[in-house]
């Protein structure tokens, strides 16, 4: 995997940090094809755990839970998994420690769910100098599910979409084909037969060797 699949793996820790955390009006209960930055991402949301598939590797699945602050890689194909603390990454409107302020400004409909449309401006509360723009479409009919969010980051410190502080610019996130209800327990569990391992280089096997050889060089 070269520098492009190194930066979408970031774009994943990002869209699991704003499909992970939203607020309680909206179902907790949902499956849904999540879209940020042309890749489509099978996504699953029960109470306050999340689950995303790779797009770009298959058998690839990240589960994260905010109750145990504890985010799970999986690897179907070599059956082991590989846990390591939630990443405090680019702040996203929905964060606990984020402080949104919206300014309604239409109402639109997307993929058939009625929307209220807001400018959004956010920072989190010990950085309230460091302000972020958004665009969010919550539907009504899901209790205010933001299914879309354009977020500008274009003013964050350098640092790069996988880093602890700088965002990647423009991001566009959209949640369809959304089931309430569709989410079950045994989507965020680790299969019994699964092996823990202590890196991703040593979960992802060949590929994950080839990955640190190449950040070494």
């Amino acid at each position: 995997m070269g520098t492009k699949g190194l930066v979408k793996v970031g774009f994943l820790a990002i869209a699991l940090s704003i499909a992970g955390q939203v607020s309680a009006g909206p179902p907790d209960n949902f499956t849904a094809k999540m879209s940020m930055q042309g890749m489509i991402m099978p996504m699953a949301k029960m109470g306050d755990k999340t689950r995303i598939e790779n797009p770009m590797m298959k058998g690839l699945v990240t589960i994260t839970s905010r109750a145990d602050n504890k985010t799970i890689m999986l690897s179907v194909s070599n059956k082991a998994y590989f846990e390591q603390p939630i990443q405090q990454r680019t702040p996203n409107l929905l964060d606990p420690d984020v402080v949104a302020e919206k300014k309604k400004i239409g109402s639109e409909k997307l993929d058939g769910h009625p929307c209220t449309k807001y400018d959004v401006i956010f920072y989190r509360k010990e950085k309230p100098a460091q302000k972020f723009k958004a665009v969010v479409w919550e539907a009504q009919d899901l209790g205010g599910l933001p299914i879309r969010q354009e977020m500008d980051y274009s003013g964050a410190p350098k640092g790069g979409a996988s880093g602890k502080v700088g965002g990647p610019g423009k991001m566009i996130i959209e949640m369809k084909e959304i089931k309430v209800g569709g989410a079950n327990a045994s989507m965020f569990e680790v299969p019994k037969n699964f092996k823990k391992v202590s890196s991703m280089p040593e979960l992802l096997g060949g590929v994950g060797k080839m990955m640190e050889q190449k950040e070494k060089k």
